[in-house]
């Protein structure tokens, strides 16, 4: 029997293999991958940074800052000292009179109150239609309206007789004044006719008769508003009071542009020529009333007590020791006004502060090519420090230059 081989032909694994040949075939002469293009770049950057830091090492001058904070003692001081308009000898602080005039006015309303009672009054025609002979009137001679209201005349009345015209009689008539028997407002009533009762059961009472030809007025009874003196001089002081703020304000304007220093006590404002538009027992609700306001005052720069008060307290610091002028306070208490003289009094409370570190060359000096370390241990040698902070620049930097121009002491008071 014939043996026969058998092969196992089977294309597409050899298509495979080829393929994965084809991936494995290396690159080119010449062809550069995506990651070898990166490390150039990574490499390239790396030696500028490099020769950069190396350049800058050379050609950047060290610095060093240096800031101290000294150690800082309190200072208090009194003195008296005298605020005048003209040169004094001894402690002195020029001051300046300051002269304002104003006339304030206001708006009141009156607080008292009365009862008013008051009878209406007017004018009637009394008219004589019985016969040519005259009739005389008594004063308070009563009239009835129609409506009921009994008025009065004022005084003796005659009223002129009649008089014929042709067979007819002609009434004669005279003008008087009535007033209301009562007070109160309902007898102020419209125009009317009045009778006479005096005459009532007698042929008189028809033949005399009267007519108003204007309504009756002036008739109360109610509480109304009237000026007291109460009510004045309440006003006046209200005014006073308000003269003497604007005062303040006045002085303030007049002092404008610099600061300074206004003690209420030593001004003085002066109230004259009080006038209003109503006086006592006026019955009126409102009433108007202005005074005129003279101001004097004393006043003095604050830059003027600075300066005395920094001065003093400067006078009294032992030497060696440096006055911190940001650190100074100043108190004052009023001990008297004079402003006949033109004089204030004060005593002051000065405070402030000193320390006794001297010219910071010498810490240059002694510092100049000297670590951070060494630095420290020079300053921890002055007792008159209370702390530092030491910095080199650039970072690298571990010695203080040699160049003292280059090296910055800042001394920090605040």
């Amino acid at each position: 029997m014939v043996k026969r081989k058998i092969f196992d032909i089977t294309p597409h694994q050899q298509t495979d293999l080829r393929k994965s040949a084809s991936r494995k075939k290396p690159a080119a002469s010449g062809e550069l991958t995506d990651l070898g293009r990166k490390k150039i770049i990574l490499l390239f950057v790396g030696l500028c940074l490099f020769a950069g830091l190396a350049l800058s090492y050379f050609l950047i001058p060290p610095k060093a800052d240096i800031e101290i904070w000294p150690k800082k003692e309190n200072k208090n001081e009194r003195v008296a000292v005298t605020v005048a308009a003209s040169p004094k000898n001894g402690n002195y602080i020029p001051g300046k009179i300051v002269e304002s005039e104003k006339i304030v006015s206001g708006n009141f309303s009156a607080q008292g109150t009365i009862l008013k009672v008051t009878k209406a009054q007017g004018t009637i025609r009394i008219y004589n239609n019985y016969s040519t002979a005259v009739q005389p009137l008594l004063a308070n001679t009563r009239f009835v309206s129609d409506d009921g209201k009994l008025f009065r005349t004022a005084s003796r009345v005659v009223i002129p007789g009649a008089s014929y015209s042709g067979s007819k009689l002609v009434p004669g008539f005279i003008d008087a004044k009535v007033a209301a028997d009562q007070a109160g407002e309902e007898y102020n009533i419209d125009p009317s006719t009045f009778s006479i009762p005096g005459f009532a059961g007698t042929p008189k009472y028809t033949a005399f008769y009267a007519k108003s030809a204007e309504p009756m007025s002036g008739g109360l009874k109610a509480e109304v508003f009237q000026i007291t003196d109460e009510d004045l001089e309440s006003a006046k002081k209200s005014l006073i009071e308000k003269a003497v703020l604007e005062s303040k304000t006045a002085v303030n304007d007049a002092v404008s542009g610099e600061p300074y220093i206004i003690i209420n006590e030593a001004i003085s404002s002066k109230a004259v020529d009080f006038t209003s538009s109503a006086k006592a027992g006026d019955e009126v609700k409102d009433f108007s009333a202005q005074i005129k306001s003279s101001v004097n005052a004393l006043v003095f720069k604050e830059a003027d007590l600075r300066f005395f008060a920094g001065n003093y307290i400067k006078s009294k610091i032992a030497p060696g020791e440096n006055f911190i002028d940001s650190s100074l306070k100043i108190e004052y208490v009023l001990k008297g006004v004079h402003l006949d003289k033109g004089e204030i009094n004060l005593e002051l409370t000065i405070s402030g502060q000193t320390h006794s570190l001297q010219e910071a060359n010498a810490i240059k000096e002694l510092v100049q090519n000297k670590s951070v370390e060494e630095v420290e241990e020079i300053i921890k040698g002055f007792p008159q420090i209370e702390k530092s902070r030491i910095k080199f620049w650039p970072f690298w930097v571990r010695f203080a230059p040699e160049d003292l121009d280059r090296i910055k002491i800042t001394l920090l008071l605040d």
